[in-house]
């Protein structure tokens, strides 16, 4: 599962050899060479002797001086403590979950989706472990078992009620504007972090999310950072990731460190009328072509997803109609369910290999899909966002765009799309209505934080934090803190919406 691009290891893992046989110090090969061994452990999923090795190599490393090397011992330690934490559960764990949760399944049949292998696992030391959320997935691979969830039934219908109602409502009077009435946002976030849960030493690196600046997020306004004397960057809301980063030197706190942030921003609906034929030609050479039809990090296009884009256009050269035929894959194919995140890419694979792999994905994934499949036939595409406010606070989601010449960024959301195909009261043609709506129009209930997945932070951090695609709350860096930053951080972060 977490083999990733494992030619590109390899050969970073020879290079290592070949470095160390090279000439190095009799001591600096002793720090190399538990490096390497604990690296083979690791990917062999031997976590424990990894662990022990990559502690030694980093005491070595330590001793030559070589800090660089010894964070990338703790870089890898705190990589598979990610790992272990996202596939919690033991078989015995997961039997005793399936039988609490789905009492009415006969025990051979719950057996049978632990034998089948299509829960999510890892192998570490030896041992089976599952993610921490299979309960949930399996009911949103079975919709039979999801509507026997009276609460999360629920939950699916008052968010189609509240997207009908816009969808309802029509485009407005002006068909060819496709940015129409505007919401106005007011977030604020708040960090309050005992002071006993931060090392006395070292400085604590903080990037603090916040709106930026978009066609349909025009207007953003910082209003107050509490405390200013943090601040290191002025806010980034014209960039491609909005950000506020603070840095808080350990050794001069005293008391609880306590952050206060408020922003105001507006968001408008999009409701894009297209005419397929008056799409123009794209600027092959361009910047923007270039960059969104390119292979990249979390929007890997392998060789399989190509394949299989080429399949589902066929011979359809038309932006728009190829793009809706990916859509309309995407939604036919790709069941929602939540990710193990945390232990894909820079850990293992990047999520749109894994989406096409395993046919499942959450909102964010199956938005990198969708765009690694736009990508591959020459459509520029990328998976924005940050929050959703469906329910008026709140939320992390992503979606895609896809640009057409003479309009623009198009919004694409299949996984809202999918919001109606849980219910049980809606006619096809109305389940019909609902998907055409996400592709091409949208609803206000949205905040844009990033323009794509994997921008890097400003200012770029200097090490691994733990969610690096998607910043949808504070992104943190502490070299001298043994535990997790980012775990920490999220504890203790709170981001409240008020409609103004």
């Amino acid at each position: 599962m977490f083999a990733g691009n494992r030619i590109l290891r390899y050969l970073v893992l020879v290079l290592i050899i070949i470095l160390w046989l090279s000439g190095c110090s009799s001591d600096s090969s002793r720090a190399d060479a538990l490096f390497v061994q604990a690296w083979l452990e690791q990917e062999a999923g031997n976590f424990t002797v990894a662990e022990e090795l990559y502690e030694q190599a980093e005491d070595a490393f330590l001793s030559e001086g070589r800090q660089d090397r010894a964070k990338d011992c703790r870089t890898a330690r705190q990589d598979m403590a990610v790992i272990e934490l996202t596939y919690s559960l033991g078989e015995a764990d997961l039997r005793g979950m399936l039988a609490d949760a789905f009492p009415g399944v006969p025990e051979a049949e719950r057996e049978a989706w632990i034998a089948g292998g299509g829960l999510e696992h890892a192998v570490i030391d030896g041992e089976p472990r599952y993610f921490a959320d299979v309960v949930p997935n399996i009911k949103f691979r079975n919709v039979d078992l999801f509507r026997q969830d009276a609460a999360m039934l629920d939950h699916y219908e008052q968010g189609y009620l509240v997207l009908k109602a816009i969808i309802d409502a029509g485009p407005g009077p002006d068909p060819w504007q496709p940015f129409i009435n505007p919401v106005t946002y007011r977030g604020n976030g708040t960090l309050q972090i005992p002071r006993e849960r931060l090392p006395e030493t070292g400085a604590l690196q903080l990037w603090f999310p916040i709106p930026i600046i978009t066609g349909a997020q025009p207007a953003v306004t910082v209003s107050s950072i509490t405390p200013e004397r943090y601040v290191k960057n002025p806010p980034s809301i014209d960039e491609d990731i909005g950000l506020i980063y603070m840095e808080v030197n350990l050794d001069e706190l005293r008391d609880d460190l306590d952050i206060a942030l408020e922003f105001l921003f507006d968001h408008y609906e999009q409701r894009f009328v297209v005419d397929p034929e008056n799409i123009g030609d794209y600027d092959r050479e361009g910047a923007l072509y270039r960059e969104y039809t390119a292979s990249c990090g979390n929007i890997a296009v392998t060789p399989e997803i190509a394949e299989k884009a080429k399949d589902v256009v066929g011979n359809e050269r038309n932006p728009w109609r190829a793009a809706k035929k990916l859509y309309d894959y995407v939604i036919e194919n790709v069941q929602y369910s939540y990710m193990p995140h945390l232990a894909l890419w820079p850990r293992g694979l990047p999520e749109s290999a894994y989406v096409h792999e395993n046919r499942h994905g959450d909102c964010g994934a199956q938005s990198m899909y969708f765009s690694a499949l736009c990508r591959s036939v020459g459509i520029p595409a990328r998976t924005t966002g940050g929050w959703q406010l469906f329910s008026g606070n709140f939320g992390g989601h992503f979606w895609a765009e896809f640009f057409a010449p003479n309009y623009g960024w198009i919004p694409v959301d299949p996984t809202a799309a999918e919001i109606v195909d849980y219910l049980t009261d809606v006619s096809d043609e109305d389940k019909r209505i609902f998907h055409d709506f996400f592709f091409g129009s949208q609803d206000h209930f949205r905040c844009n934080v990033q323009k794509d997945v994997d921008v890097p932070l400003i200012p770029p951090a200097q090490g691994r934090v733990l969610l690096p695609m998607a910043i949808q709350s504070p992104a943190a860096l502490c070299d001298t803190m043994e535990e997790i930053p980012g775990m920490v951080i999220q504890e203790h972060w709170e981001l409240d919406a008020t409609v103004m």
